[in-house]
């Protein structure tokens, strides 16, 4: 499955030398001032070089859409290139790079934090259509609870399963990390991921895989894994997600023209199911233009909030969910593990942190919505905004 890894909403980040010369630096506070404030955005403002990569309207469109979701401009803060914009209900890291002109030559607005207390990102999460899920734990003690047993669809967060059964594996001496393994076809699945590109026979390391399907969810490496492994030692893990799905059989089942297949699948029990993985066995990997454009959320790996703590505790020593920190800030923490999820219809963030006190914080979201697709950002800022609200101490 597909992971959420670009947060930025908006504007990618450009940079680019900055020209000799400039006779009295712009004070990049004012600058950003007047991207909410001035009546009209000038052309001036900007570098050419950026603009030749994002175009004058499209920044207007981002402002004013930042505005009408979180309200207008209270105060901004910091220095260099690093700031934060804060608006009336939330605050935008913001960062942003200006030439010897004083011109931008930078901009990246990043994800915003909610504002609000605990409780109050909370009631924002609980509220969102579809069906969701939340849980927050300090030191194993409940904070905040809402479908916190209520298994939902997960997507790449149940490799969170994949990576407990490999790590169980190695401890029964069943494999090694530094084990070394040629990359079969078999294997090979859709993105996201990089190793379906890979040549076959390229020697890989059990930690590679690991480190791959984690930090940036390779559906390839996941389906190496669950072959190494064997199906039975995921199973293991999560009993509910019998049988298993590898990722090329989910693609495969969600693939247009097999509906019939897929209608099979979400009535059959577990012995109806693993005949039909026998027969889908042989199936070509369908291609991404394939996929069902809308939500087929029945097709899925399922979670609860409370079993996704429960495998994160198990495994957050291991150095694959330490590569990606996801949506916490690694200047905040002193330990971070992370493992979402994401397709249509269906978004997932698990976070396990470590603040410099050695207080542990569990933090899962799940957000589920089989009529329309997900509008991502509506979690985000509010998770952003319990993870700012755990590290204030509130």
């Amino acid at each position: 499955m597909r992971t959420l890894f670009t947060l930025a909403a908006i504007s990618g980040l450009l940079t680019f030398p900055a020209a000799a010369g400039a006779q009295e630096p712009a004070d990049p506070k004012t600058v950003l001032k007047r991207l909410f404030e001035a009546p009209e955005l000038e052309t001036e403002w900007f570098a050419p070089n950026f603009l030749a990569q994002i175009p004058a309207a499209q920044i207007v469109g981002v402002v004013e859409d930042l505005e009408k979701q979180y309200g207008s401009l209270q105060s901004i803060s910091g220095e260099g290139q690093r700031f934060t914009i804060t608006l009336e209900r939330a605050k935008i890291p913001t960062r942003l790079v200006l030439d010897a002109e004083g011109r931008i030559a930078g901009l990246l607005f990043e994800p915003a934090v909610a504002a609000g207390a605990l409780a109050e990102q909370v009631d924002a999460i609980t509220g969102l259509p579809g069906r969701t899920a939340l849980l927050v734990l300090s030191n194993g003690e409940e904070r905040a609870a809402h479908n916190a047993d209520v298994p939902l669809a997960v997507g790449s967060a149940a490799k969170l399963a994949v990576l407990k059964a490999v790590a169980d594996a190695v401890s029964d001496e069943r494999l090694e990390w530094d084990q070394v393994v040629p990359l079969d076809s078999e294997w090979r699945s859709l993105p996201s991921g990089i190793l379906q590109d890979w040549p076959d026979g390229t020697p890989l390391t059990v930690a590679t895989l690991a480190n791959l399907m984690i930090s940036i969810s390779d559906n390839t490496a996941t389906d190496a894994l669950i072959k190494l492994v064997g199906r039975e030692a995921v199973e293991a893990v999560t009993p509910r997600n019998t049988p298993f799905l590898t990722t090329r059989e989910l693609f495969t089942l969600k693939a247009d023209g097999n509906e019939e297949w897929r209608s099979a699948w979400i009535a059959g029990d577990e012995e109806a199911r693993r005949d039909l993985l026998e027969q889908i066995a042989s199936a070509p990997l369908p291609g991404e233009d394939a996929l069902s454009t809308g939500p087929t959320i029945e097709i899925e790996w399922f979670l609860s909030g409370r079993e996704l703590c429960t495998l994160m505790k198990e495994v957050a020593d291991l150095p694959a969910l330490h590569i990606n920190p996801g949506l916490a800030a690694s200047k905040d923490w002193r330990e971070i593990a992370y493992k979402g999820g994401s397709e249509t219809g269906v978004l997932n963030y698990t976070t396990w942190l470590e603040d410099a006190e050695g207080t542990s914080h569990c933090v899962v979201a799940t957000w589920n919505n089989g009529n329309a697709a997900i509008e991502e950002r509506q979690l985000v800022s509010s998770y952003r905004g319990i993870l700012g609200a755990l590290r204030e101490g509130e």
